[in-house]
């Protein structure tokens, strides 16, 4: 098998020790870049927070929907009446099924 030179092979011939030490420098920062990004997404007390925030999201979100609902059913909206008449009529139905079950 004869060794033929390739403009790959000769490219990497040609680098300077000042061209690799750069390159592994680079190398260097990314992996340690994505080491320090790996531990922050995987420590368990990053997690917590992140998930105690998404919880606190979350509620305040549903509180404003619940508020905005509230005005919409005392304002008289035809459609927020028609989603509480829905479920009031849901809650009986389920009670009724429980009540015929004992």
């Amino acid at each position: 098998m004869s060794y033929e030179a390739t403009p790959q092979n000769d490219a990497a011939r040609k680098r300077s020790q000042a061209e690799i030490e750069a390159d592994l420098a680079r190398t260097r920062l990314d992996l340690t870049n994505t080491v320090n990004e790996l531990s922050d997404r995987l420590d368990p007390r990053a997690q917590v927070t992140a998930a105690k925030e998404g919880a606190r999201t979350a509620a305040k979100e549903a509180g404003d929907r619940a508020k905005e609902f509230k005005d919409d059913v005392a304002a008289g909206d035809p459609r927020s009446l028609g989603v509480l008449v829905a479920g009031i009529a849901a809650a009986g139905v389920a009670i009724l099924i429980k009540l015929r079950r004992r």
